[in-house]
């Protein structure tokens, strides 16, 4: 899908070159299959795209080929090359999830174009490891809904009650992509780079909650100038996780610390008297 960007889609030229490369890299030896990611794979592309391609080679040829076509840093004709070359064997072998396979390397070899294969096996590779098991799923869920209990629930009140506004506003960033990282996993969507890509399924729409999008960048577009109006947007928050699903028991510090009270005269003699002073 077409990213909705203002820049000139350079994307033909992207492709055009990806494949006259691909052609000339595929003459040297042991090359099995040559992608075309970033630019070519999401066919969008401007002038802060690079020309992003991952050669699968032999395992005996990887050192050699990078040497060749993974020198980095380099601009030919206003295209910039990030080329990698990469083991098929160890790609072959790896499980997934895994540190070869995991969510990032996923998401930008879903989202790309074969432009040379051998036999077929760069396109069986694909179809084999491009998946989303379940426990890998339930995991992430679960991490992420800790995580946005914490920035969400927590940390903004007690924030606020210490009288810092920027704390509370870091706390509901940190909450906003804890959400968006949890809906990915929700919709088996393999996560972008979240450092540069976090909102990427939305933009594209490629996930149902993409009609959350405004309130999901508020916290980055508005100026938030006092904690009231940090507080009322928390409670949006707090309403649009109960929408999508998301659901925990919602108490404050206060209450937080009246447990911890009571958990005190639950615990055994022992514990006490080691631990009262």
């Amino acid at each position: 899908m077409i990213m909705p960007y203002s820049g000139q889609n350079r994307y033909r030229t992207f492709l055009k070159a990806g494949r006259i490369i691909t052609n000339k890299i595929a003459t040297l030896d042991g090359v099995i299959g040559v992608l075309g990611t970033g630019a070519i794979g999401r066919r969008y592309g401007d002038e802060n795209s690079d020309l992003d391609m991952i050669v699968y080679a032999h395992q005996d040829a990887v050192r050699c080929l990078r040497k060749i076509v993974s020198v980095g840093w380099i601009s030919y004709k206003g295209v910039d090359y990030d080329i990698w070359v990469l083991s098929y064997e160890k790609a072959r072998k790896a499980g997934v999830p895994s540190k070869f396979w995991n969510q990032v390397t996923r998401w930008d070899q879903h989202n790309s174009q074969i432009l040379y294969d051998t036999d077929d096996r760069i396109g069986t590779l694909l179809e084999d490891k491009l998946i989303y098991p379940d426990h890998e799923r339930e995991k992430l869920m679960k991490k992420y809904h800790q995580d946005i209990h914490e920035y969400l629930i927590f940390f903004p009140e007690m924030w606020a009650t210490r009288g810092r506004l920027y704390n509370v506003v870091d706390a509901l960033t940190r909450s906003v992509q804890g959400i968006i990282l949890w809906l990915y996993a929700k919709n088996r969507v393999f996560e972008p780079y979240i450092d540069k890509w976090l909102f990427y399924h939305l933009e594209t729409r490629s996930i149902p909650e993409a009609v959350y999008l405004d309130t999901l960048t508020e916290i980055h577009t508005r100026s938030i100038r006092n904690l009231h109006e940090a507080m009322k947007l928390r409670q949006k928050l707090l309403e649009l996780c109960d929408r999508i699903g998301l659901k925990w028991e919602v108490y404050s510090c206060v209450e937080a610390h009246e447990r911890c009270r009571v958990n005190w005269k639950k615990v055994s003699p022992e514990t006490r008297e080691t631990l009262s002073w």
